[in-house]
Order: structure tokens, then sequence, then C-alpha cells
């Protein structure tokens, strides 16, 4: 019986520090962590204080929020939602479901949809919210055909569609062909939203976006950051990037290396 489980559960629950963390056993096992909830299958408990559990649709899910955005956000971090279909259950934010397929952004300004069957999700990559802050642009999902692409500035062609991962990025189609470049995450974390635009050239029939771009014949190419150079030496075009990094007390590189300790 699924009632004798949970009754011992409660019972054994230890009562912790107001907001605390707390512990539970049930059928032998003790799971520790915060906003705990028990399905007919165990026990599920968040890592984190920010984080929260909920059992949707008969199943306990839990999700916390990445530690840099706890540092960004503080007591304003938006909350999480959960999202359950056909025993399948998610928690974070904007989630879809379709079909079984049940999944949600790891940040706020993510963006999740559903597609012939398929969730796809985008989180822009930890150095924009270090950048950007809580000001970091939401993220946008296009469709194709039957294909979807999330991220900034995306674009579709007779190839299909592509977006770029940061708001700095930028997308071109080119004889049907998409492609996207961004700045070098160096570049963003040094001069955040200050970062001048890029250029974009076409080369062999296709686009190449970045700085400095130059052209030799029909090829160009392009330095990923602001004071990157390029020169054409034989007919070809070489580019650089001299090192650009923030200062050593930048709260971005504290960002990141938050960010980096979460990584897989």
């Amino acid at each position: 019986m699924v009632l004798l489980p949970l009754l011992l559960t409660l019972l054994s629950a230890n009562p912790g520090e107001p907001g605390g963390p707390v512990c539970r056993t049930a059928d032998s096992k003790t799971v520790c962590g915060y906003s705990c909830v028990t399905d007919s299958f165990g026990t599920q408990c968040a890592q984190t204080p920010q984080g929260r559990c909920k059992v949707v649709d008969g199943k306990a899910v839990c999700f916390d929020p990445p530690a840099y955005l706890v540092r960004i956000y503080g007591a304003s971090l938006p909350e999480p939602e959960c999202k359950g279909l056909e025993g399948q259950a998610a928690c974070g934010y904007h989630c879809a479901a379709d079909f079984g397929d049940v999944k949600c952004a790891r940040t706020p300004k993510g963006v999740c949809q559903a597609r012939s069957g398929k969730v796809t999700c985008f989180d822009p990559p930890p150095v924009v919210y270090a950048s950007w802050g809580s000001a970091t642009p939401a993220a946008e999902c296009r469709a194709y055909g039957q294909k979807l692409a999330c991220g900034y500035g995306c674009v579709s062609g007779t190839e299909g569609v592509a977006c770029a991962a940061t708001p700095a990025g930028v997308c071109r189609s080119e004889a049907g062909r998409v492609l996207c470049f961004d700045p070098a995450p160096s570049a963003i974390c040094a001069l955040g939203r200050s970062l001048p635009p890029q250029q974009c050239r076409s080369s062999d029939g296709q686009a190449v976006c970045g700085y400095a771009c130059t052209s030799a014949f029909s090829r160009a190419a392009c330095a990923r950051t602001p004071y990157g150079l390029c020169k054409v030496s034989d007919a070809q075009v070489t580019c650089f990037d001299p090192p650009l990094l923030p200062p050593a007390d930048s709260s971005c590189l504290s960002l990141l290396g938050l960010a980096a300790l979460e990584g897989p």
C-alpha cells in the first residue's frame, strides 16, 4: 500500500531549522535537502535553498537554479514552474510538453518550444547572464518546416534555420544557407553590452561575420573580437585575436567561475 510508506515518511521527517534542510526516510532510504516531496516511488529533495520540488501527475520532480543565477537575481529570482504529461514531469522555466516529452529551461530568459513531438529548449550561456545580468534579453524560437532552432537573431533559409547563442551574435542567410556567429566569450565578458556590432561579408557564397573582416578575391574572414586583425597574404586571409580579458576582480569572471563549478 502507498499510504503506509507515506505515513512512515512523515513520521520520520526531521524538522530541521525553519527554511533549512531536512531529511526524510522511507523504505529504509534517507534523502536530505530542501522542499522535499514524496511519491509512490520515494522521496526527492532539492539541493539548494532556492530549489523547488513538486509532485506532478503523481511523479516527484525537483529543480535547482544555477548558482550564478542566484547571485545575479538574489531574492528577485523568478519562481520556477513544473509541468507533467503522460507520466513525464520536469521543473524549471517556460516548460513545454508534447507527446510525453516534457522539458523546461534552466534559466528565466530561456525558452522551450514543442514541435513534431519533440521539445527543444535553449538557455542563454552563463557569459550572457554574467554580462547582461537580469536584463538578459529573452531568447526566441523559430521554425522552418520540421526544423526548429532557439536562441537570438534567428534566421531561416532553404537549408534550415539557425540562431545565435548570444544577444551579441548575428545570423545571416546567403544563397539559402544559414550561419550564425557569436563573439568570443572573452570579448563578451570584457566589454559586455558595449560590445560593438559585428560586420558580415560574403565568402564563397556564404556569409562570414565578426570584426575587421577582410576579403581576398572571393573569400573573406573575420576576427572574433573587436581588437582582432585580419591580413591578406598570398591570396589568403589570416586573422588573429589578441588576448582580451576583463579585470581580475570582474564580477563576470566570478560568475563564470560559479558556472564552471556546476558544469559537467
